[in-house]
């Protein structure tokens, strides 16, 4: 099994999850809690490899599953979050070779032959649209900021 180095936002998901199964509140959670949260996670076990699980998680062999074997559990079925830093270099180097003059913007029809690349089934009103409330200075250009928040979708 692949781990996965967990995010805070990760860590803060899987806790409340945790907590919200945790309903006595006494810090443990039983196997067939697991079972089931793995199951929220895409992940389905049979009975065999949830007792294999317990095996390798229930480090104090407490027949309960604390947080922390929680954490250890789960680092192997959730994917890894997408590296900003390297997101954002990445389509750094993709505006520019869309930006030849280094002007730090891309002029609207290149932006638009640019999606219709990504996804050629985009319907032109919907990419008008688009276009529109990217240029929202009406400035006639999209420069890196909005290009990001229409790649990223944030």
């Amino acid at each position: 099994m692949n781990k996965t180095e967990l995010s805070k936002d990760q860590m803060k998901i899987l806790k409340e999850s945790f907590e919200a199964f945790d309903i006595e509140k006494k810090g443990s959670i039983s196997v067939e809690v697991v079972g089931t949260i793995l199951e929220l996670l895409g992940q389905t076990l049979s009975e065999e490899e949830l007792k294999e699980v317990m095996e390798e998680y229930d480090v104090d062999e407490s027949g309960q599953i604390e947080f922390d074997e929680f954490l250890e559990l789960a680092s192997n079925f959730v994917e890894p979050e997408e590296d900003y830093d390297a997101l954002r270099a990445e389509l750094r180097e993709v505006f520019m070779m869309y930006d030849k003059n280094g002007t730090g913007f891309i002029p609207l029809d290149v932006f638009k032959k640019i999606l219709q690349e990504l996804d050629g089934a985009v319907p032109e009103n919907e990419l008008d649209d688009i276009i529109d409330e990217i240029d929202a200075d009406g400035s006639g250009t999209v420069d890196f900021e909005e290009f990001m928040e229409v790649m990223t979708g944030e």
